[in-house]
């Protein structure tokens, strides 16, 4: 009987085999078609020229080489042909060395300022490789450099990314005071939780547009409190150069403070009571349990929010593109944006995947630095 019972059991280990294999052969095929062929499709498609319209040609590793290749040059003095003599800008004047201390006490009758004198450089195109346009210049004492590169926008676009990013820590410090404030029994906690993840769950769109308005330089709110408590309340916010990043910060900020309010709130009422009573015993204070009870505790909920909010940041597209679409001139444009426009406006597939994966690369190895730094700072039960 037993002899006989076996193939029974093999059978109907067979038949389990079947359907564990059947269970999981969905989120496998999931995979593979929405995951894994695409990264391996993408890849070969950056080692190539392709505009979706015709054949994809081969281009090796251009596409890499214009999006990485930079180039760091010293930029040579002007000198006069005839005299060999340096040359100068005073004003609108270009002279020779000799005569710019005769400039020494000028006024531009203009402006009624001081005429500056600046010595002149050579163009930034006759130093740089074949094809590369000036990135930025910066001077070392009196010597003056210029940055090439062949795709200068990729990375100003990659410098707006990482200075959006700077907002992270404000967000993630406003978010844990305030979680901290909601945590300690205030009446009324639910309505604030509710109201701070509002934008969380609002079309992103629509707080586009609400913000929009809220930054108008003529008639919006911003503005509006800023001329109510004395202070200029002309700012262009998102036209201007220098207001575009703060203001596109103001908003993110704003955007990503109800969920990182929820999850501290989970992490704050994780910690074990017993550890509060044991620190009060021993005599210490509200700032000594918040730095040896309440921080060290938070720490993997912090490091969380940290990493995706790394990640969401380096990902940052749909407020810039709907309330500046990039300007004015680049100085809004993310990476992510960048890489949308070559690849569906400019129809250059082959060097938006080679761009994105030049993001995916640096999101990369951020996230290894921080997993490896969290040793020292993250701790766990």
């Amino acid at each position: 009987m037993a002899a006989q019972s076996l193939p029974g059991r093999g059978s109907l280990a067979r038949i389990e085999t079947f359907w564990g294999y059947l269970f999981i052969a969905a989120p496998i095929t999931g995979f593979l078609i929405f995951a894994a062929f695409p990264l391996v499709a993408s890849i070969i498609i950056s080692l190539t020229h392709w505009d979706l319209l015709t054949a994809p040609r081969w281009a090796g590793l251009d596409n890499w080489r214009e999006a990485l290749s930079l180039s760091v040059q010293p930029l040579p003095f002007a000198t006069d042909e005839a005299t060999g003599e340096r040359l100068f800008r005073c004003g609108r004047e270009t002279v020779l060395e000799s005569a710019v201390a005769g400039f020494a006490d000028a006024v531009d009758p203009r402006t009624d300022r001081p005429i500056v004198c600046e010595a002149r450089t050579t163009q930034a195109s006759t130093v740089l490789p074949a094809g590369m346009e000036t990135w930025f210049d910066f001077n070392i004492g009196e010597n003056q450099y210029v940055v090439g590169a062949f795709d200068p926008v990729l990375w100003e676009a990659l410098f707006n990314t990482l200075i959006l990013m700077l907002a992270i820590p404000i967000s993630l410090g406003l978010s844990l005071a305030l979680a901290i404030a909601m945590n300690q029994g205030i009446r009324g906690a639910p309505i604030y939780r509710a109201i701070y993840y509002l934008p969380v769950i609002l079309p992103i769109a629509a707080t586009a547009l609400i913000w929009l308005w809220i930054f108008n330089p003529d008639y919006g709110l911003l503005n509006y409190l800023l001329r109510e408590i004395g202070l200029p309340g002309n700012i262009n916010w998102l036209q201007d150069r220098n207001t575009v990043k703060p203001a596109l910060m103001i908003m993110g900020v704003w955007g990503g403070l109800g969920f990182q309010i929820l999850v501290f709130l989970s992490g704050l009422q994780a910690i074990p009571r017993h550890l509060y009573e044991a620190a009060e015993l021993d005599g210490a204070g509200g700032w000594a349990r918040f730095r040896f009870v309440t921080w060290p505790s938070l720490t993997p909920t912090t490091f969380f929010l940290l990493i995706t909010s790394l990640i969401g940041g380096f990902q940052n597209f749909v407020q810039p593109y709907i309330m500046t679409a990039g300007g004015p001139g680049n100085s809004s444009r993310t990476i992510v944006m960048l890489i949308y426009e070559n690849a569906f406006r400019d129809l250059q597939m082959g060097y938006a995947s080679t761009q994105a994966w030049f993001l995916g690369a640096i999101i990369l190895v951020i996230t290894i630095i921080n997993f490896t730094l969290a040793r020292r700072w993250v701790f766990y039960e």
